[in-house]
């Protein structure tokens, strides 16, 4: 199996992970540690813009994050040098508000999956343990059956994009000239399990994680952007902690160095 180096974005100027922001990152990092043939570093928004991403074979945005804030870290020069990482066949890989980061659905965001956003007036709608459909025959490229034998799992939603593909997914040509790839839905959003929040106060729109305004909505994403793979989910795929063996498996997969056996 070949070697696999992943860079954890860490929106501090320290590069140790810490603080609340950084919660889905030390989970993703001690996830990918106990993987074999798997070396993990830590990226500033300073580091990215020296470094260049030299070295790396795919960029992790985790959630937990605010995405203006992600953005700004990184800067013009930072997002150029993500984006061209990505499409000279760099791997990228985003949760939550890394999922948003990816996308052009907004100006300066890095527009590597060209997707719409749904209900952005009612972001602010807190979350909770919500199921997440598998769509099998996309999944299969990316997971091994230990996963794709099961067609629902619980996962941790909080805040992240309601993501609508294009009801072309294969990318028209003017799209291919800006090297968008073809939008596979991994995975949409099924029945609420358990809202958590409701009663905080910062939590605007709790009534919006229900039933009726996030089933059905696009989950998980795969596609390409230039030469490289990118996987997007707007639930935390590292809660509940049975789910965390998905993840090394994406790795691979958007790292373009390992096969589903």
């Amino acid at each position: 199996m070949n070697s696999i180096t992943v860079a954890i974005f860490d929106v501090n100027k320290d590069g140790i992970l810490a603080g609340a922001q950084n919660k889905s990152a030390r989970v993703l990092h001690a996830i990918l540690t106990a993987q074999p043939n798997i070396k993990i570093i830590i990226v500033t928004g300073k580091m990215i813009r020296k470094s260049k991403l030299d070295g790396v074979d795919v960029f992790i945005v985790p959630g937990g994050g605010v995405v203006l804030f992600q953005q700004w870290v990184l800067g013009f020069r930072g997002r150029k040098i993500v984006r061209d990482f990505v499409r000279k066949g760099g791997g990228y890989f985003g949760i939550c508000s890394g999922a948003f980061l990816a996308t052009n659905a907004r100006f300066g965001w890095l527009g590597l999956v060209d997707v719409k956003l749904h209900d952005m007036k009612h972001q602010n709608r807190g979350g909770g343990l919500i199921n997440v459909k598998l769509n099998s025959e996309h999944a299969e490229a990316i997971l091994s059956p230990r996963w794709t034998q099961n067609a629902v799992y619980p996962m941790l939603y909080w805040q992240g994009p309601l993501m609508v593909i294009p009801s072309q997914s294969k990318p028209s040509q003017a799209k291919r000239a800006l090297e968008f790839g073809t939008i596979n839905e991994i995975a949409a959003f099924g029945a609420v399990i358990e809202p958590e929040g409701a009663e905080d106060e910062n939590i605007r729109f709790p009534e919006y994680f229900s039933d009726e305004h996030m089933s059905g909505h696009t989950a998980c994403i795969s596609t390409t952007f230039g030469k490289g793979r990118v996987f997007i989910s707007s639930p935390h795929l590292e809660h509940p902690e049975e789910n965390q063996g998905m993840i090394p498996e994406i790795i691979r997969w958007t790292a373009q160095k390992d096969t589903i056996q």
